[in-house]
Formats: structure tokens, sequence, C-alpha cells
């Protein structure tokens, strides 16, 4: 997504379109696919002449379940607000200098990238087996105590006192 920066008006360039992310940008993210993904502000330059980005960036992302390794959608939304003072440093190979444009996919993903969970699960509790052998999910709920620590236990209580 090529912006044309010798042709932001001053009162700023509106952008309210979607956006196609290669699959080069996830591919080590672990992330399927990004659906839908579509970003909505204002492109404009400041009173100091440097470019300030204020957009909104939703979309889906296609995740794997953390439990069941299904493939789940999660939706995502992130605030860019960006000021941009040197472009040439700050942009780099984004920012074509001879043509005056900027891609601002690579600006896009380095903001879309924070919104990934570490972890995402669709499943409930009731439909999953928790316990097998010699293992168990923890589910933050207190676990009984294994009868040869329950004199540490009693110390750990008589201290708290």
């Amino acid at each position: 997504m090529e912006i044309n920066l010798s042709t932001i008006p001053e009162q700023g360039l509106e952008i309210d379109c979607d956006v196609d992310l290669s699959p080069d940008f996830y591919k080590n993210a672990n992330i399927h696919a990004i659906e839908n993904c579509h970003v909505k502000g204002l492109i404009k330059y400041d009173y100091e002449n440097n470019l300030v980005l204020a957009l909104t960036v939703k979309g889906t992302f296609l995740l794997d379940d953390a439990i069941t390794l299904e493939e789940i959608k999660y939706p995502f939304t992130c605030e860019i607000d960006e000021k941009i003072e040197n472009l040439s440093e700050f942009c780099g190979e984004f920012y074509e200098k001879s043509k005056n444009t900027l891609d601002i996919r690579e600006i896009l993903w380095e903001n879309i990238v924070l919104e990934i969970p570490i972890s995402v699960t669709n499943a409930k509790e009731s439909d999953l087996d928790l316990k097998g052998e010699g293992w168990c999910l923890a589910n933050g709920k207190k676990q009984e105590i294994d009868p040869r620590f329950q004199k540490l236990q009693d110390l750990l209580d008589e201290g708290k006192e």
C-alpha cells in the first residue's frame, strides 16, 4: 500500500481501505492467515513537516487452538499513532526518495504483530479430558498436596501465622 507523500493535502489524507498482507509477513509468526484486514485513519504532515500516522487496523487472525490444535479465528484491533521525523532513516527501504512514496504495509505489520496472542483456545473445560497417565492439566485450582510433602506444608502454614 504505497502512499505518494507529495500528494498529501494540508488537512491530511484519509485512508479507509482493505489491506492484503502477503504470507511473507507472517510465515514465521504462527499465523495461518490474516483475513479482513482493514485500515482506517489519517496521514498528514504536522507543523514541523513530520509525517504523522493516526490509523486503526482491524482484522482476524487464523491461529491454532493451544489445546486442540484446531484452526480458530481471533479478531484483533490495533491503534497506530506514529510520528515520523526523518523518513529516510525511519523507513529505510520502504521509502522511495526518487518517487517520494512510502509503503506503509511494513509499518502496519510492525504494529499488528504486537497483537498476536501467546496462546488462544476455544475449548471448554467440560469438553476436555484434563487428566491422563502421569499428567494433569493445571487449571488454577488448588491441587491436593502429596502426602510426602505434608510436613513441609505444615511448616509453611506455621510461618504465615
